[in-house]
């Protein structure tokens, strides 16, 4: 279930949102700088990957061999090879980047609240049930 696959979604999609629902600012355009700010990409650093940001993202280090097989399979069916699913088409075979950053789990809890583990502002709670967040001179 948890892959640590890192996968954006159809930038169609997000412009569909902005489009279709009205919600201006969902557009794959207006979204796809956070998304680069949020990456520390060790293979990508381009038009739509960014190598400064917090969450570890990198490519499988050790492949199986069957992966290859699936790909050359799909693209004798006529589905092309995409060697980046959060570059400019999402669509194809081919690997998914991880959430790890030097072969280690990347989360957001890694990524985010680590770092800021030690502030006297912040309290982190595990199973309590939330119905409302406060946030005061912020």
């Amino acid at each position: 279930i948890n892959a640590q696959i890192y996968t954006r979604g159809n930038a169609r999609d997000y412009d569909a949102w902005e489009k279709e629902e009205g919600l201006a600012g969902w557009g794959y355009r207006d979204v796809l700088p956070y998304f680069k700010r949020a990456e520390n990409n060790q293979r990508f650093a381009n038009d739509f990957h960014g190598d400064q940001g917090p969450l570890g993202v990198s490519n499988p280090i050790s492949p199986l061999p069957i992966c290859e097989a699936y790909f050359r399979a799909g693209q004798e069916m006529g589905i092309p090879f995409n060697p980046d699913f959060n570059g400019a088409a999402q669509e194809g075979v081919g690997y998914y980047q991880l959430t790890q950053k030097n072969a280690r789990r990347s989360s957001a809890s890694v990524a985010y609240l680590k770092p800021i583990g030690a502030r006297k502002n912040l309290t982190v709670r595990t199973d309590v049930l939330v119905t409302r967040v406060i946030i005061e001179k912020g």
